[in-house]
Protein backbone atom coordinates (compact mmCIF):
# COMPACT_ATOMS: atom_id res chain seq x y z
CA UNK A 1 0.00 0.00 0.00
CA UNK A 2 1.27 3.47 -0.91
CA UNK A 3 2.15 5.78 1.97
CA UNK A 4 -0.16 8.68 2.79
CA UNK A 5 2.79 11.04 2.27
CA UNK A 6 3.23 9.83 -1.30
CA UNK A 7 -0.50 9.97 -2.04
CA UNK A 8 -0.91 13.48 -0.68
CA UNK A 9 2.22 14.68 -2.49
CA UNK A 10 0.76 13.46 -5.79
CA UNK A 11 -2.61 15.03 -5.03
CA UNK A 12 -0.91 18.29 -4.15
CA UNK A 13 1.05 18.30 -7.41
CA UNK A 14 -2.19 17.86 -9.35
CA UNK A 15 -3.75 20.74 -7.43
CA UNK A 16 -0.71 22.91 -7.96
CA UNK A 17 -0.78 22.45 -11.75
CA UNK A 18 -4.49 23.29 -11.81
CA UNK A 19 -4.14 26.36 -9.61
CA UNK A 20 -1.16 27.66 -11.62
CA UNK A 21 -3.24 27.51 -14.78
CA UNK A 22 -6.41 29.26 -13.69
CA UNK A 23 -8.65 26.57 -12.16
CA UNK A 24 -11.34 27.51 -9.64
CA UNK A 25 -10.70 26.83 -5.95
CA UNK A 26 -13.50 24.29 -5.55
CA UNK A 27 -12.28 22.34 -8.59
CA UNK A 28 -8.74 22.15 -7.19
CA UNK A 29 -9.93 20.98 -3.78
CA UNK A 30 -12.34 18.45 -5.29
CA UNK A 31 -9.69 16.95 -7.58
CA UNK A 32 -7.16 16.63 -4.75
CA UNK A 33 -9.76 15.01 -2.50
CA UNK A 34 -10.80 12.52 -5.19
CA UNK A 35 -7.22 11.42 -5.89
CA UNK A 36 -6.43 11.05 -2.19
CA UNK A 37 -9.62 9.15 -1.43
CA UNK A 38 -9.23 6.74 -4.34
CA UNK A 39 -5.72 5.69 -3.31
CA UNK A 40 -6.72 5.19 0.31
CA UNK A 41 -5.55 8.29 2.16
CA UNK A 42 -7.68 9.05 5.22
CA UNK A 43 -8.02 12.10 7.46
CA UNK A 44 -6.58 14.34 4.76
CA UNK A 45 -7.26 18.06 4.82
CA UNK A 46 -6.85 20.57 2.00
CA UNK A 47 -6.97 24.33 2.20
CA UNK A 48 -6.54 26.13 -1.12
CA UNK A 49 -6.08 29.84 -1.75
CA UNK A 50 -5.41 31.68 -4.98
CA UNK A 51 -1.65 31.60 -4.37
CA UNK A 52 -1.16 28.72 -1.96
CA UNK A 53 -2.07 25.13 -1.04
CA UNK A 54 -2.02 23.68 2.48
CA UNK A 55 -2.17 19.89 2.88
CA UNK A 56 -2.14 17.73 5.99
CA UNK A 57 -2.71 14.05 6.71
CA UNK A 58 -1.71 11.19 8.96
CA UNK A 59 0.25 8.00 8.27
CA UNK A 60 -0.86 4.60 9.55
CA UNK A 61 1.85 4.70 12.22
CA UNK A 62 0.53 8.04 13.49
CA UNK A 63 3.15 10.26 11.88
CA UNK A 64 1.73 13.54 10.65
CA UNK A 65 2.25 14.91 7.14
CA UNK A 66 1.93 18.62 6.45
CA UNK A 67 3.05 20.69 3.49
CA UNK A 68 2.57 24.24 2.29
CA UNK A 69 3.18 25.33 -1.31
CA UNK A 70 3.30 28.94 -2.45
CA UNK A 71 1.94 29.44 -5.96
CA UNK A 72 2.39 32.85 -7.63
CA UNK A 73 -0.59 34.23 -9.52
CA UNK A 74 -0.10 33.38 -13.21
CA UNK A 75 -2.11 33.59 -16.38
CA UNK A 76 -4.35 30.75 -17.49
CA UNK A 77 -3.68 27.64 -19.57
CA UNK A 78 -7.01 25.86 -19.49
CA UNK A 79 -5.71 22.96 -21.61
CA UNK A 80 -3.71 21.77 -18.58
CA UNK A 81 -6.73 22.14 -16.31
CA UNK A 82 -8.75 20.04 -18.74
CA UNK A 83 -5.96 17.44 -18.84
CA UNK A 84 -5.93 17.13 -15.04
CA UNK A 85 -9.73 16.83 -14.98
CA UNK A 86 -9.58 14.02 -17.52
CA UNK A 87 -6.82 12.33 -15.54
CA UNK A 88 -8.88 12.45 -12.34
CA UNK A 89 -11.79 10.78 -14.16
CA UNK A 90 -9.51 8.03 -15.44
CA UNK A 91 -8.09 7.57 -11.93
CA UNK A 92 -11.62 7.04 -10.61
CA UNK A 93 -12.07 4.37 -13.29
CA UNK A 94 -8.98 2.54 -11.98
CA UNK A 95 -6.81 3.05 -15.06
CA UNK A 96 -3.60 4.17 -13.31
CA UNK A 97 -1.37 3.21 -10.44
CA UNK A 98 0.00 6.01 -8.27
CA UNK A 99 3.40 5.87 -9.98
CA UNK A 100 1.70 6.14 -13.37
CA UNK A 101 -0.27 9.16 -12.15
CA UNK A 102 2.99 10.79 -11.10
CA UNK A 103 4.40 10.31 -14.61
CA UNK A 104 1.21 11.62 -16.23
CA UNK A 105 1.34 14.75 -14.07
CA UNK A 106 4.93 15.34 -15.12
CA UNK A 107 3.91 15.01 -18.77
CA UNK A 108 1.07 17.50 -18.31
CA UNK A 109 3.32 20.00 -16.51
CA UNK A 110 5.97 19.80 -19.24
CA UNK A 111 3.53 19.81 -22.16
CA UNK A 112 4.45 22.49 -24.67
CA UNK A 113 2.30 25.48 -25.44
CA UNK A 114 0.83 25.94 -28.86
CA UNK A 115 3.26 27.00 -31.60
CA UNK A 116 4.40 30.60 -31.50
CA UNK A 117 2.81 31.54 -34.80
CA UNK A 118 -0.56 30.10 -33.72
CA UNK A 119 -0.52 32.22 -30.55
CA UNK A 120 0.24 35.36 -32.56
CA UNK A 121 -2.47 34.64 -35.15
CA UNK A 122 -5.01 33.86 -32.43
CA UNK A 123 -4.23 37.18 -30.73
CA UNK A 124 -4.61 39.03 -34.02
CA UNK A 125 -7.84 37.25 -34.96
CA UNK A 126 -9.35 37.94 -31.56
CA UNK A 127 -8.47 41.63 -31.80
CA UNK A 128 -9.89 41.99 -35.30
CA UNK A 129 -13.12 40.12 -34.60
CA UNK A 130 -13.84 41.96 -31.37
CA UNK A 131 -13.28 45.27 -33.13
CA UNK A 132 -16.03 44.39 -35.62
CA UNK A 133 -18.29 43.14 -32.81
CA UNK A 134 -17.89 46.52 -31.12
CA UNK A 135 -19.59 48.17 -34.11
CA UNK A 136 -16.37 48.73 -36.00
CA UNK A 137 -16.17 48.63 -39.78
CA UNK A 138 -14.24 46.08 -41.79
CA UNK A 139 -11.39 48.57 -42.04
CA UNK A 140 -11.37 48.89 -38.26
CA UNK A 141 -11.21 45.10 -37.98
CA UNK A 142 -8.25 44.92 -40.35
CA UNK A 143 -6.37 47.61 -38.44
CA UNK A 144 -7.10 45.83 -35.14
CA UNK A 145 -5.90 42.58 -36.71
CA UNK A 146 -2.59 44.29 -37.53
CA UNK A 147 -2.28 45.72 -34.02
CA UNK A 148 -3.09 42.24 -32.69
CA UNK A 149 -0.16 40.77 -34.62
CA UNK A 150 2.18 43.34 -33.07
CA UNK A 151 0.67 42.69 -29.64
CA UNK A 152 1.07 38.92 -30.10
CA UNK A 153 4.78 39.32 -30.81
CA UNK A 154 5.12 41.70 -27.86
CA UNK A 155 3.37 39.34 -25.41
CA UNK A 156 5.29 36.26 -26.49
CA UNK A 157 8.77 37.71 -26.99
CA UNK A 158 8.95 40.55 -24.47
CA UNK A 159 6.07 40.65 -21.99
CA UNK A 160 6.07 37.07 -20.68
CA UNK A 161 9.87 36.57 -20.51
CA UNK A 162 11.00 39.96 -19.23
CA UNK A 163 8.27 42.27 -17.92
CA UNK A 164 6.16 42.41 -14.79
CA UNK A 165 2.39 42.31 -15.00
CA UNK A 166 2.08 46.03 -14.33
CA UNK A 167 4.67 47.30 -16.80
CA UNK A 168 3.77 44.74 -19.46
CA UNK A 169 0.08 45.64 -19.51
CA UNK A 170 0.78 49.38 -19.51
CA UNK A 171 3.20 49.07 -22.43
CA UNK A 172 0.87 46.66 -24.24
CA UNK A 173 -2.02 49.11 -23.92
CA UNK A 174 0.19 51.94 -25.17
CA UNK A 175 1.45 49.88 -28.11
CA UNK A 176 -1.93 48.89 -29.54
CA UNK A 177 -3.39 52.35 -28.92
CA UNK A 178 -0.50 53.98 -30.79
CA UNK A 179 -1.08 51.71 -33.79
CA UNK A 180 -4.82 52.40 -33.74
CA UNK A 181 -4.26 56.16 -33.44
CA UNK A 182 -1.89 56.13 -36.41
CA UNK A 183 -4.37 54.12 -38.49
CA UNK A 184 -7.10 56.62 -37.66
CA UNK A 185 -4.84 59.65 -38.22
CA UNK A 186 -3.82 58.54 -41.71
CA UNK A 187 -7.36 57.63 -42.73
CA UNK A 188 -7.03 53.84 -42.77
CA UNK A 189 -9.84 53.29 -40.25
CA UNK A 190 -13.17 54.76 -39.14
CA UNK A 191 -13.71 54.27 -35.40
CA UNK A 192 -10.88 54.67 -32.93
CA UNK A 193 -13.08 53.42 -30.08
CA UNK A 194 -13.86 50.12 -31.83
CA UNK A 195 -10.24 49.57 -32.81
CA UNK A 196 -8.84 50.17 -29.33
CA UNK A 197 -11.61 48.15 -27.67
CA UNK A 198 -10.90 45.15 -29.89
CA UNK A 199 -7.12 45.46 -29.75
CA UNK A 200 -6.82 45.36 -25.95
CA UNK A 201 -9.02 42.26 -25.57
CA UNK A 202 -6.04 39.81 -25.56
CA UNK A 203 -4.66 41.64 -22.52
CA UNK A 204 -7.92 41.41 -20.54
CA UNK A 205 -7.79 38.70 -17.80
CA UNK A 206 -11.26 37.32 -18.40
CA UNK A 207 -10.63 33.92 -16.80
CA UNK A 208 -9.25 35.44 -13.58
CA UNK A 209 -12.14 37.91 -13.38
CA UNK A 210 -14.84 35.28 -13.88
CA UNK A 211 -13.16 32.80 -11.52
CA UNK A 212 -12.91 35.51 -8.87
CA UNK A 213 -16.68 36.02 -9.05
CA UNK A 214 -17.26 32.25 -8.98
CA UNK A 215 -14.99 31.80 -5.97
CA UNK A 216 -16.91 34.49 -4.08
CA UNK A 217 -20.14 32.76 -5.10
CA UNK A 218 -18.73 29.51 -3.68
CA UNK A 219 -17.92 31.37 -0.42
CA UNK A 220 -14.16 31.31 -1.03
CA UNK A 221 -14.04 35.00 -0.19
CA UNK A 222 -10.30 35.39 0.27
CA UNK A 223 -9.37 33.68 -3.00
CA UNK A 224 -12.15 35.40 -4.92
CA UNK A 225 -11.12 38.82 -3.62
CA UNK A 226 -7.47 38.23 -4.53
CA UNK A 227 -8.36 37.18 -8.06
CA UNK A 228 -10.70 40.12 -8.54
CA UNK A 229 -8.05 42.52 -7.21
CA UNK A 230 -5.48 41.03 -9.59
CA UNK A 231 -7.87 41.38 -12.53
CA UNK A 232 -8.77 44.96 -11.58
CA UNK A 233 -5.08 45.84 -11.41
CA UNK A 234 -4.65 44.60 -14.98
CA UNK A 235 -7.70 46.60 -16.11
CA UNK A 236 -6.22 49.71 -14.52
CA UNK A 237 -2.81 49.16 -16.17
CA UNK A 238 -4.39 48.72 -19.59
CA UNK A 239 -6.43 51.89 -19.08
CA UNK A 240 -3.33 53.84 -18.05
CA UNK A 241 -1.51 52.73 -21.21
CA UNK A 242 -4.43 53.63 -23.47
CA UNK A 243 -5.03 56.98 -21.77
CA UNK A 244 -1.37 57.96 -21.92
CA UNK A 245 -1.25 57.65 -25.72
CA UNK A 246 -4.62 59.35 -26.24
CA UNK A 247 -3.63 62.28 -24.01
CA UNK A 248 -0.31 62.72 -25.82
CA UNK A 249 -2.03 62.51 -29.21
CA UNK A 250 -4.64 65.03 -28.13
CA UNK A 251 -1.96 67.45 -26.95
CA UNK A 252 -0.12 67.17 -30.25
CA UNK A 253 -3.11 67.45 -32.57
CA UNK A 254 -5.48 69.60 -30.50
CA UNK A 255 -8.17 66.95 -30.15
CA UNK A 256 -9.20 63.33 -30.64
CA UNK A 257 -11.99 62.05 -32.87
CA UNK A 258 -13.10 58.72 -31.40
Amino acid sequence: MDSVTHILSIAMEAGKIMLENGAEIYRVEDTMARISKYYGAKDQHFFVLTNGIFVSGEEIDGKAFARVEHIPVHGADLSKVIAINQLSREISQGKYTLDEVEKKLEEIRNSKNRPFIIQVLATALGSGCFSVLLNGSLRDGICSFISGIVLGFFITLIFKPYLSKISGNIIGGMLVTLICVLCKHFGFADSLTSMIGGSVIPLVPGVAFVNGIRDIGDEDYISGSVRLLDAMLVFLCIAVGVAAVLICYGKLTGGIVL
